[in-house]
């Protein structure tokens, strides 16, 4: 840590961006998307180029090396290191310019966000690799990106007109075309001469010098380079030389390309870009066979088709699962699947190109089937999302076997693609290995994912020759072992293999550039044999050592599995709005609110590379801060990670340590203040409604004054219906419709009681008798996400003991409150260790949920009244969370005269309490900022949501109410009259026309 500290002292009040080493910093980014782990020394985060220079040159000084990173998502593990990590894709993410043709960024830009401010211009960036929605230019140009249209539209190498890098001397130069000087005659070099770094110093001071000195490696080597990097393959390892040198010019952009940040640290780019397409299309093709497959793809070639994608039938089988759209459309007897594209420059033209595709293959091939063709844009982008989804399915499977990046990006000829494929299988049988396929067969890239337990040192040797024997077909065929994804930790140790005494070449070209080798070291150039089995991430919980206290009621191997689950592929960094991934990674794109780097802190500690004492730390509280248990991280998730989990061991083993925050404090003991709140109702309402009474709530409380609070109910629910819903009700249940058990939780009972009451009378309408334990207590969901678990146990407790003997009898419990349907059944079996807590979560199910189970099973009626009334519904973040859909909403569309308009806005940023505190106004304002506006708009007049929280969020800024579904759902049935009161303020304006 003396170190990390020095580097802290030595920058601060240096940069305009921010510097940090703390153990869970360095956690976080000790991974990628890779296998591998390696613990930096710092983490730097640069505003601007002049940050950048100042740490670099700081670097050279102390002998640092520097790791240049994007969004962390390479298989191969180019983005870590021991050194310095320079983090481009928090603050350097600007768009600086646009121009007709081309386009100038900051490398931290994300790849969809950059398309999506070209498509305006009707312009595009072309390259697109599978996590083009979290991917960053400078992470793109690292490792030369593609995606599946090479064949037809290149890679990133053949977009960069220009690239302004700072070298490691620290010098910044701006690369482009560079004319050759006219003292750069063809002089030897190379070979048995003295090395660069022996040359005479200052080569980095002068643009000029360094190309000159780059012109004579090149063209002393010109034979070595046009053998050993021919144009007939996909092919990104190493150093690109090929076509770099003309008889003028110097192409510097297109060698710096795919060089992981080993020569030059990309600071800005210039972008060519190519128009929108102005027709495109697309075919899916399955084969009864692979070989038939393969032989198609070869065949279709000569029809220059934009794209000829091919996957496997395990991919076919959990692509059917996914999605119940594929599995309409993909026979379950399909064993090979063909996705391929064309493009034309009129509709006719398009769709005469796709013909001559399904001819040609129907020759080649009479059994395939042609499961899906079309034109439309929304359906072209649907069949492109399966070869999207390649990794995130593969990832989906559970077990201890695993689908591991060891030999990810292969390339061959394409037309050689066939053998080799037949070649790899028989390797992979004879060391007992499956492996998913999937393949840009139009360009011969291939990505082979074995199947295999967790690696650990003593299976080196074996998955080493199993790689090794793999690449000797690759390279009998002349491929390459790194079409795609680069080199880094993976593959770096086969490039001598690969390329021969060409190597020698590339070595010449990185002391030209980082003669000091502190730029990414230990990729591409390396003396290290072993780097591909070496520096495997540590997955087995630690042994010995200091006692590991879990404060969550799971085993340890169980919690570390959980952790291990993230494979790090960081689509949890994604900014989709369609998605609702981690909303406090949306406000900063800071890695440690990315769920991915929680799991990896987790995960460090529970395997002995972090000590207890470091998640008693201020910085652990900072990262659990970073989680308000919304879950959206989870369900989105591919590997459906349990960060919610892993994140409140977190907050849990901090406040066991060192006890609340005041803000801390609040959350947790904020459903304490109802039944006060209730029993002083006329006094409480009316001091919510005051000023300094909430100037003073804020200065004892830290209850923000800015917070618009619901009011309290002067009797609350369960006092109310003490004596007329009540166990008798469970004796006078008969006939076909069940007893039914109501748990109200916090909001219905101490600040809306027509709320339950609304439900009770729905499900007597519908036949139902329905018992309210009266023993009932708050979930302590609040509670558990701030980290109290003890006290949430007692009420768990509670909870248990009054509803365990109903649920035995296999009554369902309805929650109206989706957060505590998630309390009963997903937090109490981690929390409590009980009998009945399992026998209790069986039977909790959502009202909306229930309801939807009566419907279909005939048993709900619908004699609903017609209600003129317009609408906008928001799904709760816990809803989502329990998979059933939007039942409400569902069944509110059945209401003649009803006018619902769904909101897509994210998370409210309420998270129960969370935004009640002054010290989380401003950050749960900024979460539902979306909803906050949306909200305001003319077109909506009142608003439905299920959740008490969410309500209050929704309310914020504006004067429309926002009430339960129930409500409505009971006006439609006549119930109830007196709720109209809810709308009648606004009933001009509820009306529809």
């Amino acid at each position: 840590m003396q170190e990390q500290q020095r580097i802290i002292d030595d920058l601060a009040g240096l940069l305009e961006g921010e510097l940090r080493a703390d153990p869970l910093t360095l956690a976080a980014y000790a991974t990628d998307a890779s296998l591998y782990q390696q613990r930096p020394l710092g983490v730097a985060y640069p505003r601007c180029r002049e940050d950048v220079v100042t740490v670099v040159r700081y670097a050279k000084e102390r002998s640092i090396p520097l790791v240049p990173r994007g969004a962390g998502t390479g298989v191969a593990g180019g983005a870590i290191g021991p050194g310095i990590v320079l983090d481009f894709a928090r603050f350097m993410t600007s768009v600086e310019s646009i121009g007709a043709e081309t386009v100038r960024v900051q490398p931290g830009v994300v790849r969809d966000k950059l398309n999506a401010q070209l498509r305006p211009y009707g312009r595009y960036l072309p390259p697109d690799p599978s996590t083009t929605q979290v991917t960053t230019v400078g992470g793109m140009i690292g490792v030369d990106a593609a995606g599946s249209h090479a064949v037809r539209i290149g890679s990133m190498r053949d977009y960069i007109p220009s690239l302004e890098t700072v070298l490691s001397s620290g010098h910044v130069f701006e690369f482009e075309q560079e004319l050759l000087p006219l003292s750069a005659s063809p002089t030897p070099y190379g070979g048995d001469r003295a090395p660069l770094i022996d040359r005479p110093s200052g080569i980095h001071d002068s643009k000029q010098l360094l190309v000159a000195r780059l012109a004579q490696v090149l063209r002393q080597n010109e034979d070595l380079i046009r053998q050993h990097q021919p144009a007939m393959v996909r092919n990104c390892a190493g150093y690109t030389l090929r076509g770099v040198l003309t008889e003028t010019h110097l192409d510097i952009p297109r060698m710096l390309v795919g060089s992981e940040g080993t020569l030059a640290i990309t600071t800005a780019a210039t972008l060519n870009t190519a128009p929108l397409p102005a027709h495109r299309g697309v075919v899916l093709l399955l084969f009864r066979h692979l070989e038939a497959a393969l032989r198609v793809a070869k065949g279709l070639a000569d029809e220059q088709p934009t794209a000829c994608d091919l996957l496997d039938r395990r991919l076919l089988t959990l692509a059917r699962e996914d999605d119940p759209r594929f599995e309409a459309m993909i026979a379950k007897s399909a064993e090979a699947a063909l996705l391929v594209e064309q493009i034309g420059y009129s509709e006719r033209q398009l769709l005469d190109r796709l013909k001559r595709i399904t001819d040609k293959a129907r020759h080649l091939e009479s059994t395939l089937i042609i499961a899906r063709q079309s034109t439309r844009e929304d359906e072209v982008e649907f069949l492109w999302s399966l070869p999207a989804r390649v990794v995130s399915l593969l990832i989906k499977l559970p077990g201890p076997v695993r689908p591991f990046p060891l030999f990810e990006a292969i390339a061959v000829p394409p037309q050689n693609l066939h053998e080799f494929i037949v070649l790899a299988q028989r390797v992979l049988q004879k060391y007992e290995v499956t492996a998913s396929l999937f393949a840009h067969a139009a360009s011969g890239q291939i990505h082979l994912r074995p199947f295999l337990p967790t690696p650990r040192p003593e299976d080196a040797a074996r998955l080493e020759s199993l790689v090794g024997e793999l690449y000797e077909i690759v390279f009998q065929f002349h491929g390459t072992v790194s079409g795609e994804h680069g080199d880094g930790l993976a593959r770096t140790s086969f490039l001598r293999a690969q390329y021969g005494p060409f190597y020698r070449v590339m070595q010449l070209v990185k002391e030209i550039f980082d003669p000091h080798t502190l730029l990414n070291p230990g990729k591409i150039i390396s003396d290290d044999p072993r780097t591909t089995m070496r520096d495997l991430r540590p997955l087995e919980p630690r042994v010995g050592g200091e006692p590991v206290e879990l404060q969550l009621s799971w085993s340890l191997p169980v919690a570390t599995e959980a952790a291990d689950r993230c494979n790090g592929c960081g689509q949890c960094r994604t900014q989709d709005p369609a998605l609702r991934m981690c909303p406090f990674f949306r406000l900063d794109s800071l890695e440690e609110a990315a769920p991915r780097s929680k799991a990896n802190v987790v995960r460090n500690f529970l395997t002995g590379n972090l000590a207890a004492r470091d998640l008693e730390s201020e910085e652990a509280l900072r990262l659990a801060r970073q989680c308000f248990n919304c879950k959206q991280c989870q369900i989105e998730c591919p590997s459906q990670v349990d960060i919610p989990h892993l994140m409140l061991e977190t907050r849990a083993a901090y406040v066991e340590a060192n006890g609340f925050t005041r803000e801390e404090w609040i959350q947790a003991k904020a459903h304490s203040f109802g039944p006060l709140g209730s029993t002083l109702a006329p006094l409480a309402n009316w001091g919510l409604n005051n000023g300094g009474v909430r100037w003073l709530m804020e200065k004892i409380l830290g209850i923000s004054r800015h917070r618009k609070l619901p009011p309290f109910a002067r009797r609350t629910f369960l006092r109310q219906v003490r004596r007329t819903y009540s166990r008798r009700d469970l004796a006078a249940g008969t006939g076909a419709n069940r007893p039914v058990v109501y748990f109200a939780d916090h909001f219905a009972n101490y600040h809306d009681p027509d709320l339950g009451r609304a439900f009770i009378e729905i499900l007597r309408h519908n036949g139902h008798t329905v018992y309210v334990p009266g023993g009932q207590t708050t979930t302590g969901l609040a509670m558990i996400s701030a980290g109290d678990l003890d006290g949430a146990r007692e009420l768990a407790e509670e909870n248990i003991r009054e509803l365990a003997e109903l649920a035995r009898e296999g009554l369902p419990i309805v929650c109206t409150e989706p957060s505590a349907v998630v309390c009963l059944t997903q937090e109490y079996p981690l929390l409590v260790d009980h009998p009945d807590v399992k026998t209790v979560a069986s039977q909790v199910i959502e009202a909306g949920a229930f309801l939807q189970q009566l419907r279909a099973a005939g048993k709900l009626r619908t004699d609903f009244q017609p209600l003129h009334l317009s609408a906008a519904y928001h799904t709760p973040c816990h809803l989502r969370a329990l998979e059933r859909g939007t039942p409400f909403a569902d069944l509110l569309s059945e209401i003649p005269g009803l006018t619902l308009k769904r909101i897509e806005a994210g998370c409210s940023g309420m998270a129960g309490a969370f935004g009640l505190t002054k010290a989380n106004f401003k950050t749960s304002l900024a979460i539902g900022q979306r909803l906050i506006e949306r909200m305001q708009h003319d077109d909506i007049l009142i608003g439905l949501t299920e959740c008490g929280s969410c309500k209050v969020q929704m309310e914020q800024g504006t004067s429309r109410p926002t009430i339960h579904p129930i409500k409505i759902l009971a006006l439609a049935y006549g119930l109830m009259p007196e709720l109209r009161r809810l709308i009648r303020p606004n009933k001009r304006r509820l009306m529809t026309s």
